[in-house]
């Protein structure tokens, strides 16, 4: 049995190593193998991380570290954010077992971002995803530790990736085929993170942001309208457009 590219894992600010190394080890009981670490609190490698991750050392070994999450999930078309807690954002909300849809679409290059232990992602981190994923817990005591919280979204994936394998036998290929044609012609997040930079630049230079103390919330806000619709690489590209036609006659009038 062939099951759809697993999702790509990626832990934003993670504190312990001990908590690396169980997340491996939850990602390697369900198939999953890329673990991407951004700006890990306490460096990378780490020595306690191994011992953790028992059978996931592999996983450990080839573990990637990035500066952002832009750049974690540099090629990625699709990532979902994991939280205890619902937010009052603009943003597509669903349950664990609800996003495998989204993840068997887009395949490898779907991800799946978990935030540091003691806080979990912040609205910053949360309005860079197309999908706010929280589990339907004891309201009492809704918080997983970081590995519990891996395996259960990993399990979910798996559980649907050979759903779907023995619901289309013979015809895996193609719908895997059709899936990686669709997540190629989606913009990436990083193709998504260097668009909003560029146009919160120029929306500050042009005296958009009059109260310093709303524009983050407006930048999230914006950020949240453009990942509701989802835009294509080319969409991308014409709203990169957009920006130089309407930031032209600006630009010429600046002296030098």
């Amino acid at each position: 049995m062939t099951l759809t590219p697993p999702p790509v894992i990626i832990l934003v600010r993670p504190q312990l190593g001990e908590n690396i190394g169980a997340a491996a080890r939850a990602m390697m009981n369900c198939g999953l193998t890329d673990l991407r670490l951004v700006a890990p609190r306490d460096g990378w490698p780490n020595k306690v991380a191994l011992p953790m991750a028992a059978g996931g050392a592999s996983i450990i070994e080839a573990a990637t570290v990035h500066a952002s999450i832009a750049e974690a999930a540099h090629d990625l078309t699709f990532l979902a954010a994991l939280s205890a807690r619902r937010r009052d954002m603009p943003v597509h909300t669903s349950d664990p077992r609800g996003v495998t849809a989204d993840l068997l679409r887009h395949g490898g290059k779907a991800g799946l971002m978990f935030g540091p232990e003691a806080s979990g992602l912040d609205n910053e981190d949360v309005v860079r995803a197309d999908c706010l994923v929280t589990a339907d817990l004891n309201p009492d005591y809704p918080s997983l530790n970081l590995a519990q919280a891996v395996l259960l979204m990993a399990w979910e994936w798996r559980a649907a990736a050979i759903a779907n394998a023995n619901g289309h036998a013979g015809s895996g290929t193609g719908r895997r085929a059709e899936a990686d044609e669709a997540a190629d012609d989606m913009a990436t997040i990083l193709e998504r993170d260097r668009f909003h930079e560029r146009l919160e630049a120029e929306l500050d230079s042009g005296g958009f942001f009059i109260s310093p103390e709303m524009a983050p919330a407006v930048k999230r806000n914006l950020r949240a309208l453009f990942g509701r619709a989802r835009p294509t690489s080319q969409e991308i590209s014409t709203l990169h457009g957009v920006i130089q036609a309407l930031t032209k006659k600006r630009d010429r009038s600046k002296p030098g």
